[in-house]
């Protein structure tokens, strides 16, 4: 995962290999707010005054679209649990699972096979090309099932740098296919609190899209400070995410809740975007080399 020396609007993307089948998230958000992801601190337990290790968070605030659910959310919230393998203590979620994009554009290749640089736009995407590089390359379709491009990565690694490979990725017609969806998204739905956040926990192990509210009598796209958030339908999940702190590390590790996180990113995605949604706006800003 890469994390930024500085504030900027980037492309992220959770790893396959932590969701459930068939599940994608892919949004965009600053990981320079927490210096990376957001992890909720220990919470006291009011019987023992002891911290509970084990009530941990993992929060990434911004704009996400998720595959399943259809929709976009301002959050993704994932609960940290543990299992022993070979007697090693093995997290669920790491901040490797986070796929970011610090690219400034995309590659493909020309007729002599060589890599030719291009600027990321609605035009370009999808512009990789698997057939050709497996062809210029030597690695045979028997090796691999092609259909699946993202299988190709640990081959791709062994022959051109890391930065390169972003590259490939981006302009991948895998990616392709979500990116649209998420620029779909915003164009459609615009920079307003989509009211929702994803969260998978134990007693939601495949993950789910809830309702929330912002507190306050205010427009629903408007934010109120006076009230935390309010999940609606669900009052213990809701006792149990908004006790939740997190250390906001741009600001000395004061620490924040999930309704100040998600206010403060959403005014910054507003601002960094200048409060335009159109997919050109979007992907000049996500790929500007300003930004890395």
């Amino acid at each position: 995962m890469y994390i930024p020396r500085k504030r900027s609007l980037q492309l992220i993307e959770i790893q396959e290999a932590v969701l459930p089948e068939d599940e994608w998230l892919i949004g965009i958000s600053d990981l320079g707010y927490f210096e990376g992801i957001g992890y909720s601190m220990p919470i006291a337990n009011e019987d023992t005054n002891e911290n509970a290790l084990d009530n941990l968070y993992a929060f990434i605030p911004g704009l996400f679209y998720c595959s399943s659910q259809q929709t976009s959310v301002d959050a993704v919230l994932i609960e940290v649990t543990h299992k022993r393998l070979s007697g090693v203590m093995l997290p669920s979620f790491r901040p490797e699972d986070v796929r970011t994009f610090d690219v400034g554009g995309g590659i493909t290749l020309n007729e002599m096979g060589e890599i030719k640089p291009f600027e990321i736009t609605t035009e370009t995407l999808g512009s990789f090309g698997i057939e050709s590089f497996m062809k210029d390359s030597g690695i045979s379709h028997e090796s691999l099932d092609y259909r699946q491009e993202i299988q190709i990565a640990s081959q791709l690694a062994q022959r051109i740098p890391l930065i390169d490979l972003k590259k490939a990725y981006i302009s991948s017609s895998f990616l392709q296919t979500r990116l649209t969806k998420l620029l779909d998204d915003i164009e459609f739905y615009g920079l307003k609190p989509r009211m929702r956040i994803y969260v998978r926990n134990k007693n939601h192990p495949y993950g789910t899209v809830v309702d929330v509210k912002y507190g306050g009598p205010s427009k629903e796209d408007v934010f109120d400070t006076r009230v935390n958030l309010k999940i609606l339908d669900d009052i213990e999940m809701e006792k149990e995410l908004t006790n939740l702190l997190f250390p906001k590390m741009i600001d000395s590790g004061v620490e924040i809740n999930i309704e100040k996180a998600i206010r403060d990113m959403h005014q910054y995605i507003g601002q960094a975007l200048g409060g335009s949604a159109t997919h050109q706006e979007v992907l000049r800003k996500l790929f500007e080399e300003g930004t890395r």
